[in-house]
């Protein structure tokens, strides 16, 4: 039986690299776009469908771009993300890659593809400060197939595997710039996974100290799941740095830390302890990610308005968490690679809303000048179970306990709803109180999510008579709200990256600063 197993995992290995030879010499080998992109060998593969009616009903109506740029936006939305990467300022051979990339492959990429490309085959990043963030005017699939393209693929492999470089999306790399981070600060990145921003943190306190000098800075590296933890661990390794600590914990239930501080080794008996506060926080939260839609076209087929909705509660609680540690001065990034406002700019206003005036809201538009991107949005509506909704109050009683009021601008509700608006502050409660309402709540949003406006799943689901006859009604008017609301918060200061103004993914980035302790010290803490 042991011989017949390794017998076939050889066939396999043999059929395997025979099939890789004959794409990698076949010149008739479709090019990437035309077909090259599917399944090697299989004439029933078809490419992914780069369209949802639902997506852009969606987006249409929440009016995230003007009319006239919507054809711009969904043609962009189809095309392959190309690819980006960034160079290891505290590499040891930081000049060499970086006078190998302009010396050497600039000059020959140019040269090879200069008929197939209008721009630049090869260029630094305008906005990625010392250029050490590249553009490549090719997808990974393309980096993997052209021929021409071959060493330079063997470069970006070898130098990515020894911590060189990392490769990683464009607008990715952008949260961490804005966090203005120093060689002592300690740093807590709640959601790390799979650990790319949390690499270029590592590089960033590395970078910023004196030649021979270690940081004293710290790093904190989080996520909820435990293989993706091993994800991060392979990930971050490659900078070979004592200054991390992976952990694995529900970000919104991050415990508390103390740190002993040591006078000497006659005063040991009077080490006193210290409770851990954060400098900054990386706040880059789970989310329904259609802002990747270009890296994973699988996204069109399977996007619907309840991830967003779903996922709302959990984002509020993850970022008045990432609040709570973070030190009185400190500064907190949240960002998301989602479009939807329920997930944006929906939860940066429920967290002012909260904090009042201990949090402050940044305008950093000047901080990247050569970044393109938009201001945040003041109006947007909810959609739920196939109707849109301007106010909380127009949402169906049996519904107020799923779309809560923090998703509308306002933050208002009807009197029968109660918000839980406990934020956890660092220094006042124990670590260990965490209850299980909030963790029911969560698992109830999150499957919510899953039945995005579908009718038939709200029929199975909803089995009290009164409110099984409202919803009958409901779903077959297919209400509208005319009703809307405007946030009362700044919430232009946020920024939102879009897919056509630099050829990138979408993101959504908010910068908050911490200027005294929660409401007073009166808000609990996990």
């Amino acid at each position: 039986m042991g011989g017949g197993r390794k017998r076939g995992r050889t066939q396999r290995r043999h059929f395997k690299q025979g099939r890789e030879n004959v794409w990698k010499h076949n010149p008739q080998r479709p090019p990437a776009g035309e077909g090259g992109e599917g399944r090697e060998g299989n004439p029933s593969w078809q490419p992914f469908a780069t369209e949802n009616p639902a997506f852009e009903e969606y987006y249409k109506e929440q009016q995230i771009i003007p009319e006239e740029e919507w054809d711009d936006f969904m043609s962009m939305l189809r095309k392959p993300l190309p690819s980006t990467f960034r160079i290891n300022a505290s590499c040891q051979f930081f000049q060499d890659i970086c006078s190998q990339l302009e010396n050497d492959f600039r000059k020959s990429l140019e040269t090879e593809v200069s008929d197939e490309h209008e721009e630049d085959a090869i260029r630094p990043l305008p906005w990625y400060p010392g250029n050490l963030a590249w553009h490549l005017n090719f997808s990974r699939m393309q980096l993997r197939r052209n021929q021409a393209l071959e060493s330079f693929h063997e470069f970006l492999k070898r130098e990515n595997e020894v911590g060189n470089i990392t490769r990683q999306e464009a607008v990715s790399m952008v949260p961490p710039l804005f966090l203005n981070v120093q060689p002592d600060h300690h740093i807590l990145d709640m959601c790390a996974a799979p650990g790319s921003k949390t690499f270029q943190l590592l590089e960033m306190i590395h970078q910023s100290t004196k030649p021979a000098l270690l940081p004293s800075a710290l790093v904190v590296a989080n996520d909820v799941d435990v293989q993706r933890c091993n994800l991060l661990i392979h990930q971050t390794k490659r900078m070979c740095t004592a200054n991390l600590i992976v952990t694995n914990h529900e970000a919104q239930n991050f415990p508390g830390c103390n740190l002993a501080k040591f006078c000497s080794e006659t005063c040991m008996d009077e080490a006193k302890l210290q409770r851990l506060e954060f400098d900054r926080v990386l706040c880059d939260v789970p989310c329904s990610g259609d802002g990747t839609v270009r890296k994973a076209p699988d996204m069109w087929r399977k996007w619907n308005a309840g991830m967003g909705n779903g996922l709302h509660r959990l984002q509020v609680e993850i970022a008045m968490r990432g609040m709570g540690l973070l030190k009185v001065g400190g500064r907190m990034v949240y960002s998301t690679c989602s479009m939807n406002p329920v997930e944006n700019e929906a939860v940066v206003a429920e967290i002012l809303r909260r904090c009042g005036d201990s949090v402050e809201l940044l305008d950093i538009s000047s901080e990247l000048p050569e970044l393109v991107c938009r201001p945040g949005l003041s109006t947007w509506k909810v959609r739920d179970r196939g109707s849109w909704f301007g106010v909380h109050e127009d949402i169906p009683r049996y519904r107020k306990s799923v779309i809560s009021p923090s998703m509308f601008p306002s933050g208002k509700g009807s009197q029968d709803v109660e918000v839980n608006t406990d934020v956890v502050d660092a220094d006042m409660k124990d670590s260990t109180d965490m209850g299980e309402e909030g963790e029911q709540e969560r698992n109830t949003a999150i499957d919510d999510s899953n039945n995005g406006d579908s009718a038939k799943t709200e029929e199975k689901t909803e089995v009290d008579c009164e409110s099984g006859e409202a919803l009958t009604r409901y779903k077959k008017l297919n209400f509208t709200s005319t009703r809307t609301e405007h946030s009362d918060y700044p919430l232009h200061r946020c920024m939102r990256i879009v897919p056509h103004d630099q050829n990138s993914g979408a993101f959504f980035i908010a910068v908050l600063r911490k200027h005294s302790p929660l409401n007073g010290g009166r808000w609990g803490k996990k």
